[in-house]
């Protein structure tokens, strides 16, 4: 009996974490931008976000809250018309810092090349938003 009482204790002590968890494995962000004298490093996976802005890292759980504010940014982007914008010419004279923006969504993943300075508005709305929920 106390076994039982005890099994049943842990089982529902753990259920709600396991789901919490589990919430927003549907998306992970990873981001990078570098130069020679620059570097931006933002990943979100299992709810967790961390930026490092030049080597200064800082790193944050997100709640229910922050998650749902990102799946609906996210669920705003129309992935199938954003277009890849960096110039060969501007990278060749260091004009443009080169970022790589991958994003898996559920079975899917996007992959895209970006000048830093010039995001698309979508991705760079949904990055301000990340930045924001560290500030």
């Amino acid at each position: 009996m106390k076994f039982l009482i005890l099994f049943s204790t842990l089982i529902l002590t753990l259920s709600p974490s396991c789901e919490k968890r589990e919430e927003n494995k549907e998306i992970e962000i990873n981001y990078s931008a570098q130069t020679r004298g620059f570097k931006y490093v933002l990943h979100l996976k299992n709810n967790i976000l961390k930026i490092d802005k030049n080597n200064i890292i800082k790193e944050i759980t997100l709640n229910k809250s922050q998650c749902s504010n990102i799946d609906n940014l996210v669920n705003n982007i129309n992935f199938n018309d954003i277009e890849n914008n960096i110039s060969i010419d501007e990278l060749a004279v260091d004009r443009a810092i080169k970022g790589i923006f991958i994003i898996k969504l559920k079975e899917k993943e996007y992959q895209f090349e970006f000048n830093h300075q010039k995001l698309p508005v979508t991705i760079k709305t949904l990055i301000n938003q990340l930045e924001e929920f560290l500030s």
